[in-house]
């Protein structure tokens, strides 16, 4: 027991005996009529207990009316709660069972939602997805459309019928949704920005796509967010207006956007490798090797070296290849990668016992390339030893399978037979180069190679629309 409760019992019981103790003592006085008329009179106790009645009756009504409509409140506010609490857990149970692949579960589950709360928005907007994933795309629109009658300024759901329509297969009225999240609702909209840029960059509309491009910067820059991935896509179209420059044999222009944006990334192996081709198209051969020289000791990517061959052969200038091969190995710390290159030159070049003396000195770092025994199979193929060329063959396809002379994009897996700046499956840039890149670098693993990964530019994998969307450079 409290001491508060203890004391006010105690009060409780001092103030009863105390009143019966004074009404013993007056008696008397209590019994004295109390006269209400000339000729009628009660006690005077009666009269007392009628004054007290009438002034605490009223008071302790109400008092007790508002005690009891607080306890209904609380009850009926306690239901309500338990009853939030588990719709709430229904609805976050529905949400597992969409993420963990269960939709007709999940549907189920938001359909009991929505009975009790037929208006409720997040539960309204996740019913019509999930319907839609379930392939109900018409069910999934209705309900999309009575969640946008309740909710008309919502771009959410907005975002949600344009999808429904295109699963519908009505692109049009989803296009015409987007258009209205541009024109309704200034300072939204970068999702559809950010859909019709990719559109115009999977088309290869690139002017198209640089507009969108800027509307978005312009966007974030309001908002005062960051690009995120959007600055990185921003380089890729300024490549692109560089490679329609030099397209359009303005060669300045397109070099001068190529080394802007070498300043702003100079990893971007595109960038380098067709500022070179500019330096060629103005006549200095020696600057576009100087560009591509550096491109490689700053990337370590070997389609560098590939590109300083093919352009020393084409000008039937095998020399300054090797020169430049063996100036290369000269200041580096691991060479390898390079006396590979060399060994190839020489092969390309009809060298081959140069080739093979360079080739088996490597043959304990890249045994378990595919790529390295092909290439020696060639060279015993030529020399016309062709017990050691088999030999040569069995080993690189011992070692997973020959995969010669191919390019790979390192985000979607793409192959083509030449180079890409472009990757046109996944839209991505400086993401394509040889395949014996990847084979000797999971040979030279870090920490032992000195090879840097090359960062890439782009969105996620996008479908497939066939090889062949960038600029190839010959082989």
């Amino acid at each position: 027991m409290r001491l508060r409760t203890y004391l006010g019992f105690l009060f409780a019981v001092v103030a009863v005996v105390a009143v019966a103790f004074l009404t013993s003592l007056n008696r008397e006085l209590f019994l004295t009529p109390f006269k209400i008329s000339p000729e009628h009179g009660v006690p005077l106790f009666v009269a007392l207990l009628v004054v007290f009645l009438a002034g605490f009756l009223p008071t302790a009504t109400i008092l007790f009316i508002k005690s009891l409509e607080r306890d209904l409140w609380q009850r009926r506010r306690r239901r309500r709660s338990r009853d939030a609490e588990r719709l709430d857990g229904l609805y976050r149970r529905a949400v597992d069972l969409q993420a963990d692949g269960q939709l007709e579960r999940a549907a189920a589950v938001l359909e009991e939602v929505l009975t009790e709360r037929p208006e409720d928005f997040s539960t309204l907007v996740r019913y019509g997805e999930v319907l839609r994933q379930l392939g109900r795309v018409d069910q999934a629109l209705e309900v999309h459309r009575r969640a946008s009658v309740l909710y008309p300024h919502d771009v959410a759901l907005l975002y949600q019928l344009a999808d429904d329509y295109a699963a519908r297969g009505e692109p049009q009225v989803a296009h015409e949704i987007e258009n209205r999240i541009l024109r309704d609702f200034p300072g939204q909209g970068l999702g559809v920005m950010r859909r019709r840029r990719d559109q115009a960059v999977a088309a290869g509309e690139w002017d198209e796509a640089g507009r969108w491009q800027e509307r978005i910067e312009s966007l974030l820059k309001e908002a005062g967010g960051g690009a995120a991935g959007d600055g990185d896509v921003a380089l890729g179209l300024a490549y692109q207006r560089g490679v329609a420059l030099l397209e359009k044999d303005r060669v300045e222009e397109a070099a001068a956007i190529f080394r802007r944006l070498l300043e702003r990334a100079p990893d971007f192996v595109p960038g380098a490798i067709m500022l070179g081709e500019a330096e060629l198209l103005q006549n200095d051969a020696d600057a576009a090797v100087d560009v591509w020289r550096r491109g490689f000791l700053r990337t370590g990517n070997p389609i560098f070296l590939q590109r300083i061959e093919d352009h020393f052969i084409e000008n039937e200038e095998p020399m300054r290849a090797i020169e430049t091969l063996r100036g290369l190995i000269a200041g580096a710390d691991d060479d390898r990668l390079l006396r590979f290159f060399l060994g190839r030159l020489y092969y390309r070049i009809e060298m081959h016992d140069e080739a093979l003396k360079i080739l088996d000195g490597l043959r304990e770092a890249f045994d378990a390339s595919p790529a390295y025994h092909y290439l020696l199979g060639r060279i015993h193929q030529r020399r016309d030893h062709p017990r050691r060329a088999l030999a040569s063959y069995l080993a690189g396809l011992e070692r997973q399978g020959l995969r010669h002379g191919h390019f790979v994009c390192a985000r979607c897996g793409e192959r083509y037979a030449e180079w890409q700046d472009r990757c046109g499956r996944c839209n991505a840039w400086n993401t394509v180069g040889l395949d014996v890149h990847d084979e000797l670098l999971e040979v030279l693993s870090p920490p032992e190679s000195s090879l840097p990964r090359t960062p890439q530019w782009g969105n996620a994998p996008a479908e497939p629309r066939g090889a062949g969307g960038g600029r190839s450079v010959e082989r």
